[in-house]
């Protein structure tokens, strides 16, 4: 998976960290990956012991870990920011596990999905779900700088068509949804919400026309969706935006590469 909120893909594999073990860290490439695999191993640790459990020193954690101190370190600051262990200075001081909060739990289950055949048509199904919500938000809280910036994705859009690149293009698309999304002050709509586009940035790759209608009708046509919604959101228009929600749910829609 692609970077995203929650870190790269040795950390979205849930499995994976308890199918290794620590002397396998000479296998990982680089020290981010080496402090990511530590991470997974410390959240490992922690999700198998009672909140507040003292899971031990630094330097007995690393030792389980196997990797040097300036990795552990950063693996340790990985696994304190997703919510897995808090830190404890002074006497009786140590790594303890976490009391996971309802949004940090929610993050971890996106970290734990193993993409399947069916991914891409789940994540678009539940985005399309969400649209209406998010246009909603958008239609509320959006300023004259985020239209800009809408306006802005646009433009990079159609000069990725002119240079025939399907790949920025699709970029494109998701920044500009990522954008309307980033606008709601509802935070569980924001996580679920560009969990989803990072599924989908990932995975999708390519633009499926609808029935009758060419690729290059198929761009035109979503460029036209961005243009009428940055437009909807620039004059508080709700019918006009909630009707250019329903269309991009209907419209052509993005998949993952088809087998040569």
């Amino acid at each position: 998976m692609t970077e995203g909120p929650y870190g790269n893909d040795v950390a979205l594999d849930r499995d994976a960290w308890g199918a290794r073990s620590p002397s396998q860290d000479s296998l990982t490439p680089g020290p981010a990956n080496r402090a990511e695999f530590a991470a997974g191993i410390i959240a490992d640790i922690a999700a198998a012991a009672q909140p507040d459990d003292r899971l031990g020193s630094k330097d007995e954690l690393r030792e389980q870990c196997s990797v040097s101190v300036g990795t552990f370190n950063e693996a340790l600051k990985m696994a304190e920011s997703r919510g897995f262990v808090t830190l404890r200075r002074g006497p009786g001081g140590g790594i303890f596990a976490a009391q996971p909060t309802p949004m940090v739990r929610l993050g971890n289950q996106f970290l734990a999905l193993k993409p399947d055949k069916n991914t891409v048509a789940d994540a678009l199904r539940m985005r399309n779900a969400l649209d209406q919500l998010v246009v909603e938000d958008a239609l509320l809280y959006s300023s004259s700088a985020d239209v800009s910036r809408l306006r802005e994705e646009i433009v990079r859009m159609r000069a990725a068509i002119a240079a025939n690149d399907v790949r920025a293009f699709l970029h494109g698309n998701w920044a500009s949804q990522s954008h309307l999304a980033r606008v709601s002050p509802n935070q569980i709509l924001r996580t679920v919400y560009l969990a989803l586009l990072n599924i989908l940035e990932e995975h999708a790759t390519e633009l499926q026309p609808m029935p009758g209608q060419t690729l290059d009708e198929a761009f035109a046509a979503r460029i036209e969706h961005y243009v009428q919604m940055a437009d909807a959101l620039a004059s508080r228009d709700r019918e006009a935006a909630i009707r250019v929600a329903i269309a991009h749910r209907t419209g052509p829609q993005p998949s993952p590469a088809r087998p040569a």
